[in-house]
C-alpha cells in the first residue's frame, strides 16, 4: 500500500481556557434569564463592568490574535448576557449575528447531567453525500458535531458562524448557568480597497 499523509484542508479554531475565579464571582451576582427557546433579555450584562468587560476581551484577543497571527489587531465586546436554565430544557440550535467571534463561560457550578456545549459543522451543507461512520469512529475529518465538555470556570471561544446548542437534560436541582459574549474587530482591519477602520464611523 502506497502511503497516503492526510491533513487538514481547512481549519476552524475554538478556544478553551479557565478563567480566574475573580471573574466568576462578578458573574454570579449579574442579572440573568431564563431560558425560552434560546432567548434571553438582556444584552449588556457587562457595560456596568468595564473591568471584567476587558478582562475577558482581553483574554479572547491574546488567543485569537495569537492563532490567526494579527498581533497589532484590537477587538471589543459587543452584546454580553447570562442564560438560566432551571428545567433541562434544550438550547435550541443557533448562531451568532452582527460579530465575528462568539465566548460562552460557564462560571457557576456544573452538575454531571449538564450537557456539553454541542457544535453542528458548517460543512454540513456542502456535501451531497452522507456516509454512515460508526459513532466510535468519528474524527475531525468525519463528524458532523463535535463537543465541548464544561466545567466551572471554563470558557469557549469560536467563530460566531458556527450553529451550536444542547439538547435536553435531567436536572439535579443545579441550574445550568452561562455567560455568553460576541467580540467584532476594531479599529482598522482589512486591505486595499476591502479596508474598513471603525473609526471613520466616529467622525
Amino acid at each position: 500500500m502506497i502511503p497516503i499523509e492526510t491533513d487538514a484542508l481547512f481549519a476552524i479554531p475554538s478556544g478553551i481556557t479557565q478563567i480566574p475565579s475573580e471573574i466568576c464571582d462578578v458573574l454570579k451576582t449579574l442579572e440573568g434569564s431564563e431560558q425560552r427557546s434560546g432567548k434571553t433579555d438582556v444584552f449588556n450584562v457587562l457595560d456596568e463592568y468595564p473591568n471584567v468587560k476587558r478582562d475577558i476581551t482581553d483574554i479572547f484577543s491574546l488567543w485569537i490574535n495569537s492563532v490567526l497571527c494579527t498581533k497589532e489587531q484590537k477587538w471589543a465586546m459587543t452584546t454580553s448576557w447570562v442564560t438560566l436554565n432551571p428545567s433541562g430544557s434544550n438550547m435550541v440550535t443557533h448562531r451568532h449575528f452582527n460579530c465575528m467571534y462568539s465566548g460562552v463561560l460557564y462560571f457557576d457550578k456544573v452538575e454531571e447531567t449538564h450537557p456539553p456545549l454541542e457544535f453542528l459543522s458548517p460543512l454540513i451543507d456542502h456535501s451531497s453525500f452522507l456516509l454512515d461512520t460508526p459513532i466510535e469512529e468519528r474524527n475531525v475529518f468525519n463528524t458532523d458535531r463535535m463537543l465541548a465538555p464544561i466545567s466551572e470556570g471554563r470558557m469557549i471561544f469560536f467563530p460566531s458562524y458556527i450553529y451550536h446548542g444542547h439538547p435536553d437534560f435531567k436536572t439535579s436541582g443545579t441550574v445550568r448557568k452561562s455567560f455568553a459574549c460576541n467580540f467584532i474587530p476594531i479599529g482598522k482591519y482589512g486591505r486595499f480597497d476591502s479596508t474598513l477602520n471603525t473609526q471613520w464611523m466616529t467622525q
